[in-house]
């Protein structure tokens, strides 16, 4: 999207996290600057981004993650006159996940709508995110646009990339959290040990989880079966999706998920739970399955199914390599920068009236 940004004029200008300092690049467009903190929420990157939106006076920011409260509040004071906020998470993920208090999850959903309305718009990443914005933080539906993510087609960034599914390999990527539903699938994995005694299932990705669920696996008699593979670099994960018979994310709450389109686009069928945004991805029965959230036993009963029968893996491999192409990044970055650059001729029209 930057890309695009900058091929029709425009300058364009980053903050990464502080992590990526290498990246930096100030002269360049776009220019990389890193905040100040590990996490943007101090006096200091205030200070940083308003030095910042001096030096460039831009006509439009937008925010993400953990940046949304500086950016918000420091671009509304400084009358930039546009302020974009990316909607990624559900509101339930931070709950089921009980990172967090109750009374203070309270606290932070009432300042999360003070800070939405410092907002002039708000990009869900998909319908399911547009609802759950409006109703826990009551952002109007008119103030909101969908944008799905979308990725460059990874097969042509992988140098030797074969696509061949092995049957007996399955894949689940995912950090080891609750909001992920690992452990949902385990169960899944038990009721199946008899009937795929030979199925390796991998899981890919790290989190404070693991050693409960390498716990219930050994506790399940399926030790032997699963392997924790930890982080990968993103290539090897890819390049293991392309291995695997089927993608599983047993989520329990999702606002998008991207390792569903990944997945579609190294031709692996998929088997997630219908919720939040993962059923606007797929269709049920067509690239993969969809199964209830917290239901081992629909999981187990759609995994047997794929697993034991080749030619509908076949079918829905071809299909999910198909319906990747509505999220290939080229189909779709043109008419999403055709979007932004209405926004600011919205915005002066709004301010002339």
């Amino acid at each position: 999207m930057s890309d695009e940004l900058v091929r029709r004029g425009h300058q364009v200008v980053f903050i990464v996290d502080k992590r990526n300092v290498a990246a930096e690049n100030r002269e360049s467009n776009p220019a990389i600057y890193t905040w100040p903190s590990a996490r943007p929420t101090k006096i200091a990157d205030a200070l940083f981004l308003r030095k910042l939106i001096k030096q460039y006076r831009p006509d439009c920011l937008f925010a993400a993650f953990g940046s949304t409260n500086v950016m918000l509040s420091v671009g509304w004071l400084m009358r930039v006159p546009t302020r974009v906020v990316w909607y990624l998470t559900m509101a339930d993920a931070i709950s089921i996940d009980g990172q967090i208090k109750r009374w203070k999850l309270r606290i932070l959903k009432i300042r999360k709508r003070l800070i939405y309305r410092l907002a002039t718009h708000v990009v869900p990443n998909s319908v399911a995110g547009l609802q759950d914005a409006h109703l826990v933080y009551g952002v109007p539906t008119e103030k909101c646009n969908v944008l799905y993510l979308s990725l460059p087609d990874p097969k042509l960034e992988l140098k030797d990339l074969e696509l061949s599914h092995d049957a007996n390999r399955t894949i689940c990527v995912g950090r080891l959290h609750p909001t992920k539903g690992q452990d949902v699938l385990l169960k899944a994995i038990a009721r199946l040990k008899e009937d795929f005694p030979n199925t390796i299932f991998e899981f890919v990705g790290d989190g404070p989880c693991r050693e409960e669920c390498e716990r219930i696996a050994e506790e399940l008699g399926i030790s032997e079966r699963c392997r924790f593979l930890g982080r990968l670099p993103h290539d090897e994960v890819l390049r293991r999706m392309a291995a695997a018979s089927v993608s599983i994310v047993p989520s329990r709450s999702e606002c998008f998920g991207l390792v569903n389109i990944e997945s579609m686009a190294m031709g692996t069928p998929v088997i997630a739970s219908n919720v939040g945004g993962i059923g606007e991805i797929f269709k049920d029965g067509e690239e993969g399955f969809l199964v209830p959230p917290d239901d081992p036993t629909s999981l187990a009963l759609r995994l047997a199914e794929v697993l034991g029968n080749p030619q509908l893996r076949h079918t829905m491999s071809g299909k999910a390599q198909l319906r990747f192409q509505d999220f290939e990044q080229n189909n779709v970055v043109s008419r999403q920068v055709d979007w932004i650059e209405t926004l600011n001729s919205n915005q002066t029209e709004n301010a002339a009236n």
